[in-house]
């Protein structure tokens, strides 16, 4: 059985892969990049997922340091 959870997902978030689509306007490819599993939640439509993806940010010293940006995020269908 699965149970929701709203907390975090333990001491140590678990890996996953995070599929970033191809942007035609910039003639990006699709991106696959590793973020952490924080949180999951049940909606009408179905589970989203709290993902921390990995990301850069500015210092006030005018350095850039690394750091996560977290966003709800849900699974891609499955056909059977």
């Amino acid at each position: 059985m699965t149970t929701p959870s709203d907390d975090a997902a333990g001491p140590e978030p678990v890996p996953i892969r995070v599929v970033l689509p191809a942007d035609p306007v910039l003639g990006t490819p699709e991106q696959e990049v590793v973020a952490r599993f924080w949180k999951r939640r049940q909606t009408k439509t179905g589970w989203i997922y709290l993902a921390g993806v990995p990301s850069f940010q500015n210092r006030e010293d005018g350095g850039v340091e690394a750091a996560e940006y977290q966003v709800w995020v849900r699974a891609p269908d499955c056909d059977p």
